[in-house]
């Protein structure tokens, strides 16, 4: 199962992937990999909850398959 995170460390493992952040959207920033893969990111809180994580992770694994 998977965990509530830091928001810190999520841009930690983003940045370790190879995404740059592009552009703020509110409480949001978007995040795209050079491959094309684009994601928002909630960056306006400490914690990112476990279902918004789920779904970055599944963007980094997208992104790093297709590289």
């Amino acid at each position: 199962m998977v965990a509530e995170q830091k928001t810190r460390d999520v841009q930690a493992e983003l940045r370790k992937a190879g995404f740059e952040p592009v552009r703020g959207d509110g409480s949001h920033t978007w995040w795209k990999h050079p491959g094309g893969t684009a994601i928002p990111v909630p960056d306006g809180h400490r914690s990112i909850s476990p279902g918004v994580y789920r779904k970055i992770k599944n963007a980094i694994t997208e992104a790093t398959r297709r590289s």
